[in-house]
């Protein structure tokens, strides 16, 4: 018989992450890094709205939730159960062992106030939706339990650079490009205050918190404001952006974005030298892949030679 438990009395969550990559290493290998910082050590990390399935001592499926809590930064983010990361053992499938762990789940999100579930999107996420890899499984079974099933967003990666074209920057005699110092912050800030408030605000403030500035964040300046901003990451990074997460399928990952102008310097070409000195930075450190993660975008990042590596759907209900 099944068992069921959450994860405040199951604490060997190792033996989540050897059950997914039993089954799915080859498309999406999830490191010992990786799931420590996504969940072991992610203070969203909601223990006791995470279930696993045991067929007596082992486990054979699981359901990993994450909660935000009460920083106003993400208001939106309050209201929200996020579902991190699910997944149930093939030969148990068709059991109602799905069904039965995202009930508990979902009565859990109820008791701690929340109204909505998402999968994926959390903070230190695995994915921003329903991989296309798992088409004609996962979302047939989310329809079926209620959830909503709804608009596609991507990955895309470049291996190939036009060099003459990375060379070609617009804006380098009118405005100041440079990463992120610690003297950088306050006007950084301001400028996610004031351009994009919300989750990339907070990133970037947890980012500062780290106390180490490694060439992650290149700006753009208008004199003493910040009008723009793109994120780039290696595999030396102390935290994971999700743009490298599944940095084990390539052989030296690079990641690009967010990236974002200020609504009152757009049209100016901003953007695409952000991608060009963001790119030709990650390749003067070795980089040989470069991905851009969690985008619709695909004819304007194909002008820089990027291509779909993954799609994923995106899926919710009302609690």
């Amino acid at each position: 018989m099944i068992q069921y438990k959450n994860l405040n009395e199951f604490k060997d969550y190792s033996l989540l992450q050897d059950l997914w990559n039993q089954e799915l290493k080859f498309m999406y290998p999830i490191s010992n890094f990786i799931f420590n910082q996504n969940v072991v050590n992610c203070k969203y990390f909601a223990k006791e709205a995470s279930v696993v399935a045991l067929d007596g001592d082992v486990p054979v499926g699981f359901v990993i939730s994450k909660v935000w809590d009460n920083d106003a930064r993400i208001i939106k983010y309050q209201s929200v159960g996020f579902i991190s990361l699910f997944f149930v053992a093939r030969k148990f499938r068709r059991q109602g062992i799905g069904t039965r762990m995202f009930d508990i789940v979902e009565e859990q999100f109820k008791k701690l106030g929340k109204s909505q579930v998402w999968i994926g999107k959390d903070i230190n996420n695995f994915f921003p939706g329903v991989p296309v890899d798992f088409d004609n499984l996962t979302p047939n079974f989310l329809a079926k339990i209620g959830y909503s099933i709804g608009s596609s967003t991507h990955d895309v990666v470049s291996k190939y650079f036009d060099k003459e074209m990375l060379h070609n920057i617009y804006n380098k005699e009118t405005f100041l490009f440079k990463f992120v110092e610690k003297n950088d912050v306050r006007a950084v800030d301001d400028f996610f205050i004031r351009c994009f408030p919300g989750r990339w605000q907070y990133e970037f403030e947890e980012y500062c918190k780290l106390g180490a500035f490694n060439e992650d964040y290149l700006v753009v300046y208008d004199k003493e404001k910040v009008i723009g901003f793109v994120r780039i990451s290696t595999t030396n990074a102390l935290v994971y952006p999700y743009h490298i997460v599944w940095y084990q399928k390539f052989e030296n990952l690079g990641g690009l974005g967010p990236i974002g102008i200020d609504v009152d310097y757009r049209g100016n070409q901003l953007a695409a030298d952000l991608i060009k000195l963001g790119v030709t930075s990650l390749l003067k450190r070795g980089v040989k892949e470069i991905l851009i993660d969690w985008t619709g975008l695909l004819d304007f990042y194909s002008k820089y030679g990027f291509e779909v590596w993954k799609s994923y759907t995106t899926a919710s209900k009302n609690l």
